[in-house]
């Protein structure tokens, strides 16, 4: 009687110890609840709960658009400092380039005055004068041109004497600019009048993305002399822009006091 006791309770351990294990595996690996996916809750269409709804919903877009903005500026930043980067370490060599050639020939304004300093000829065409602008260093940072767009149909137009240059419509000349920019991945930024050497000058000024990523100032002054009407532009980085906005007046200038018979802008 003892015995079958005994055998009956280390039936019944070894039973349990093989279930509680086993059922407790099954518990673990069963299947697991699923957690709902919340819906915003939709609301009666204008009420006021809507209005709240809409309102949060255009703040977070607002924030999202100006966290893309933060990141493609901090984008162009530091394609801007990478291109400057790579051109600190091109000064030496192209530094001894220079030394070792022979000294190219000083940059003439139309005007038979000496172009500003840094400015150097490019290859121009019988329609524009076109230069190379170089800092201190001898590295260039920027271009300029000279061009005749045509001759200037009097001071009586339509128009009115602060909407045109030489009786050209503003218009006109700006939707030159707009097409060039078009053809050249660019935009026109703003436009406006300003009095150089006590005549009226029109300026647009522009932007454009060189191929390193970095923003170009491209920048169009139009003015009238001798009956035609000049364009210098510019084209440089922003941090160019003050510099070459001074030498650009400093041309006009020279055109207003002794121009000369130049090259026409080809029909």
């Amino acid at each position: 009687m003892i015995v079958r006791s005994i055998a009956l309770s280390l039936a019944l351990l070894v039973g349990i110890g093989t279930i509680v294990p086993l059922a407790t595996e099954f518990a673990e690996a069963g299947p697991k609840t699923k957690r709902k996916k919340r819906h915003a809750k939709k609301y009666k269409k204008y009420s006021r709960a809507w209005w709240r709804q809409y309102r949060a919903r255009m703040k977070r877009k607002k924030a999202m658009q100006a966290r893309k903005r933060t990141l493609r500026l901090k984008r162009l930043r530091l394609a801007r400092a990478a291109a400057k980067s790579r051109s600190n370490k091109a000064k030496p060599s192209v530094a001894k380039v220079k030394k070792n050639s022979s000294p190219t020939s000083a940059a003439v304004l139309p005007s038979g005055d000496p172009a500003p300093a840094g400015w150097r000829n490019a290859q121009s065409s019988p329609s524009e004068l076109q230069f190379r602008v170089d800092d201190s260093s001898g590295m260039q940072v920027g271009s300029a041109s000279i061009s005749v767009v045509g001759p200037a149909m009097g001071d009586a137009s339509n128009y009115g004497r602060g909407k045109s240059v030489g009786g050209v419509a503003t218009t006109a000349l700006r939707r030159d600019v707009i097409d060039r920019m078009i053809r050249e991945n660019g935009w026109v930024v703003n436009d406006y009048q300003k009095e150089i050497s006590g005549q009226q000058v029109y300026v647009v000024v522009a932007q454009s993305q060189a191929k390193n990523g970095s923003v170009q100032s491209r920048v169009f002054y139009f003015t009238e002399v001798d009956g035609k009407i000049y364009s210098v532009s510019t084209n440089s980085p922003v941090q160019e822009q003050e510099r070459l906005a001074e030498e650009s007046e400093k041309v006009i200038n020279s055109l207003k006091s002794r121009v000369r018979p130049t090259q026409r802008a080809s029909n």
